[in-house]
């Protein structure tokens, strides 16, 4: 979820240490101010030492694996608040230890670990989502109930990851955005090798019918992958996860399929598979890419 946030952690290759301000900035001068700033102080807080000569972690990686420990245990703030007082007084002086919950909870909402949740019908009809939000019935579909209604019931929730942050973030980085448009500017192209959706018939039919959109190297296409799996390892256990993952193909092929830059959107928890009900889900991530 960290790399999901705010992309690779080789900081070295991928996030381009040693890059000023003014370079990123100048890789991509549409980015809003207000999300630089906070790329900014994540990067700062991702590249600088715990405390001096500490190796094992950084200040944000310090602060993740804390906060995953909080949860994990059940701690509550006052607790948690007290475990950083007592780390900054054992630690040496100048340790970089942030102060309180409030300010971790801060850092950490400027990730983008967040999520929207969606009620859903159980029968998987519908999501009561914008124009359905506020709808207290759905007529059922295909299903012979009471008065051909279902009641709102939400035992199914869908958890939707916004898309838009983290395409941004692609550009954030000189290193990134150059290798956003190596499809067009440093592939080298062999006749019989197939090692990269670029190669394939599809992406050339794509390049055919879509020739306004070809222009423009920056432009980000995505592949979509799917699947459900049972986290408990054994089918006797009925219960379904159903991530929906989208991969940028832009990259090249030693990266679009690094876990640092695959995408998950969606992520239907439950005891049954979506099946052919899958599109009734699809629907928030399909808006956001209409919109892009």
């Amino acid at each position: 979820m960290l790399n999901d946030a705010i992309g690779p952690m080789d900081m070295n290759v991928d996030m381009g240490v040693g890059e000023s301000t003014n370079e990123r900035n100048d890789s991509n001068n549409d980015f809003p101010d207000v999300e630089g700033d906070k790329f900014d102080d994540l990067f700062s807080a991702a590249t600088q030492e715990l405390y001096a000569g500490c190796t094992k972690f950084l200040v944000l990686s310090f602060i993740v694996k804390l906060m995953h420990i909080k949860v994990l245990n059940h701690w509550s703030n006052k607790s948690f608040d007290i475990l950083l007082q007592f780390f900054k007084d054992v630690l040496l002086e100048g340790s970089n230890i942030l102060m309180s919950h409030c300010n971790t909870k801060k850092m950490l909402q400027d990730l983008g670990l967040g999520y929207e949740s969606i009620h859903a019908c159980k029968h998987d009809c519908a999501l009561f989502w914008k124009e359905l939000k506020n709808v207290q019935f759905v007529m059922s579909l295909g299903m012979k109930l009471m008065m051909g209604m279902v009641k709102k019931i939400t035992n199914k929730i869908l958890r939707y990851f916004s898309l838009k942050s983290r395409l941004q973030r692609l550009f954030t980085s000189r290193h990134t955005a150059t290798d956003m448009r190596w499809h067009k500017e440093k592939r080298v192209e062999q006749e019989g090798v197939l090692r990269h959706p670029i190669d394939s018939n599809s992406w050339k039919q794509f390049d055919t019918q879509y020739p306004l959109f070809v222009q423009n190297p920056r432009n980000v296409r995505l592949g979509l992958s799917t699947d459900s799996f049972n986290p408990f390892g054994t089918m006797s256990n009925a219960y379904s996860i159903w991530p929906v993952i989208l991969v940028p193909h832009n990259l090249p092929p030693w990266k679009c399929m690094k876990t640092p830059f695959l995408m998950m959107t969606l992520l239907n928890l439950g005891p049954q598979e979506l099946g052919k009900d899958i599109d009734i889900y699809l629907r928030p991530l399909i808006d956001e890419l209409k919109e892009l």
